[in-house]
């Protein structure tokens, strides 16, 4: 049938439009009296209104698709794909179904954005389907890389329901598109194939436009309803439950889903409560902060610093021994820098104790710098540059002993080139982050000492 479509829309392009006209009306005349007749009559009449837009063109199709019973069958999908975009289709379930029987995840894409907010779900729910296929194909090496874009371009439509929409039902629809994009993630993040590097995990149009579509709609949910969805997504990808210290490998497939969904919840952690941030998302996010491959080491750790930018400041301490035992060897100073101190303001407005306990697991391991040898020296100024930017992050009952601690290590610094960059750091960050009610004693603070270490050279 779509090849009579394509000469409707062929023979139209070519024609004038009265010859196009005349055309139509001789074969729809001459076909859509009989029934069996029918479906190729509207396929050759929806080419011609797709490629001329006539009006006449136009009330023919909708004549034609009032009489067309059911589907049509499989050959009629890609002509329904086509139409649906201009005419509505009360024939939509019927169509729906045919491609479920099928398993059209293509022809499932097309039609979404069309289809009522009440069969939406219907439609997720066979991309999904469609999505955990390919991952099971996948880990069993059968799955092709077009096969996870095609679920992908799949998600994108139905992800097009969330962009506005505010129903409660649409919550199992979210899930159920975010499954289907976590089952196919590893075709994104692999790099082994030269059809893929060239996209990478910022993924194709349809994925960018379908996550966009899902952080939207997660950011415009009360806690409540976040967290339901959060457990729902959970519940499909059993995977993200594993315990940290699991000596279950998950396939590559899966653990790209899970890549997937530490990327996804960095973006909604705001929306979620501390008892589902605890119970879900701390375990996924712990058992990759020390992972070996790069994409899910910094999925973990941008996932940990949301999380304490949301005002979780439970897992504040535990996070900062951790960073603080990464460096040097797995992030540099910039990194500790910005880690710390995200611990920090964090427990700014909640407990100065734990606020004090990272500040004294800071100096303890500046202490444990000794400054005789290259290697420590430069370690403990990276090391006395972290704390040097506390000062704009501290709670304010403890700015004074960590500009008491800095000005000893200062004073008692015997490289010079070490007090140069710890007060050009400390006068960085009083410039570019402290705020308005601790900069003029900052600022007096930095003067002074400042001029001491000029006394010095």
């Amino acid at each position: 049938m779509f090849e009579l479509f394509e000469l409707g829309r062929s023979v139209s392009l070519e024609r004038q439009r009265s010859g196009s006209m005349e055309m139509l009306g001789a074969v729809v005349r001459a076909c859509s009296d009989e029934h069996e007749h029918l479906a190729g009559a509207l396929a050759l009449a929806g080419g011609v209104f797709v490629a001329t837009q006539n009006k006449h063109a136009r009330r023919v199709c909708d004549a034609l698709v009032r009489r067309q019973n059911g589907a049509g069958g499989p050959s009629m999908l890609r002509v329904w794909c086509e139409l649906a975009p201009y005419i509505r289709l009360p024939n939509m379930h019927e169509v729906v179904a045919e491609a479920e029987r099928t398993c059209d995840v293509s022809v499932l894409g097309s039609l979404a954005p069309y289809v009522s907010e009440q069969s939406v779900e219907r439609v997720a729910s066979a991309v999904h389907a469609a999505g955990v296929d390919v991952l099971l194909r996948m880990e069993m090496g059968t799955a092709s890389y077009e096969d996870a874009h095609r679920v992908v371009s799949a998600s994108g439509g139905v992800a097009q329901h969330l962009v506005d929409g505010t129903d409660r039902g649409l919550d199992r629809v979210w899930a159920l598109v975010s499954d289907a994009l976590a089952s196919t993630h590893w075709a994104s993040v692999c790099t082994s194939c030269d059809q893929i590097s060239d996209v990478g995990r910022a993924g194709t149009e349809d994925y960018r436009r379908a996550c966009t579509a899902l952080v939207s709609y997660a950011q415009r949910q009360n806690s409540e309803r976040a967290d339901a969805m959060v457990n729902a997504v959970f519940a499909l990808q059993p995977c993200l439950r594993y315990l940290p210290r699991s000596s279950v490998r998950v396939g590559r497939g899966r653990e790209g889903a899970v890549l997937f969904y530490m990327d996804l919840l960095e973006h909604i952690s705001g929306q979620l409560t501390a008892r589902t941030v605890n119970a879900l998302v701390m375990p996924l996010a712990v058992r990759y902060v020390q992972s070996e491959e790069r994409d899910w080491f910094e999925s973990a750790h941008a996932l940990i610093l949301s999380v304490l930018d949301a005002g979780h400041a439970e897992v504040a301490v535990w996070y900062a021994r951790v960073v603080l035992t990464l460096y040097p060897q797995r992030i540099n100073m910039d990194l500790l820098g910005i880690s710390f101190t995200a611990a920090i303001r964090a427990l700014a407005h909640s407990s100065s104790d734990l606020a004090q306990s990272c500040i004294d697991l800071l100096i303890t391991r500046i202490d444990e710098c000794e400054a005789s040898g290259v290697e420590r020296g430069v370690r403990r100024r990276e090391l006395l540059c972290v704390l040097a930017s506390q000062v704009a992050s501290v709670p304010l009952n403890l700015l004074s002993f960590v500009m008491t601690s800095i000005d000893n290590y200062v004073d008692r610094e015997p490289l010079w080139a070490t007090r140069r960059d710890v007060v050009g750091h400390v006068q960085d960050t009083v410039l570019d982050s402290a705020e308005l009610e601790r900069r003029p004693v900052l600022a007096a603070w930095v003067w002074r000492m400042r001029a001491r270490v000029d006394a010095r050279l």
